[in-house]
């Protein structure tokens, strides 16, 4: 079956095939468009966010457990550690990214109640407030490097 005799095939198809072909001598060249350090530093930041969410929303839920200590989850420093390492290449530059986990921290601040809880209500909402928030943003610029990417590849066309 010659795919020129399917319906929706036409020339302007052709075209683009081949300067999506000349832009990307092969698959691999198009895939590390996908696998980056950009898209993998996006992921790992949703990643830690998400966790950060849950601890909170653990802390949160403990607020009247006797003797329950809050948590913290931390993974930004590890991050900028990485992207300020010169000398790693792209590719074991993408590795650590993919590599790192979120470090969860149990406080050992002194609490004023007589339980041994030391769970701030007032600064666990905060900090969830800020955590959705940098969520939703971060959500929202992968979503928007990929909308980039499909609009340079369907050449505008959605």
């Amino acid at each position: 079956i010659c795919i020129c005799s399917h319906k929706s095939f036409s020339i302007r198809n052709l075209v683009n095939i081949s300067i999506f072909l000349r832009l990307f001598n092969n698959w691999g060249d198009f895939l590390n468009w996908l696998d980056n350090i950009s898209v993998n530093l996006m992921n790992k930041d949703l990643d830690g966010l998400w966790a950060r969410q849950q601890e909170i929303s653990d802390n949160i839920a403990n607020v009247e457990t006797p003797g329950y200590k809050s948590k913290s989850v931390s993974f930004e420093d590890q991050l900028k550690a990485l992207l300020s390492d010169s000398s790693a290449n792209n590719s074991e530059t993408i590795d650590n990214i993919k590599n790192t986990q979120p470090q969860i921290t149990v406080s050992d601040d002194k609490t004023s109640r007589l339980d041994g809880n030391n769970v701030d209500t007032e600064k666990e909402n905060i900090e969830l407030a800020r955590t959705q928030l940098n969520y939703m943003y971060s959500l929202r610029e992968l979503s928007d490097y990929f909308s980039r990417l499909r609009y340079a590849i369907t050449d505008g066309k959605s």
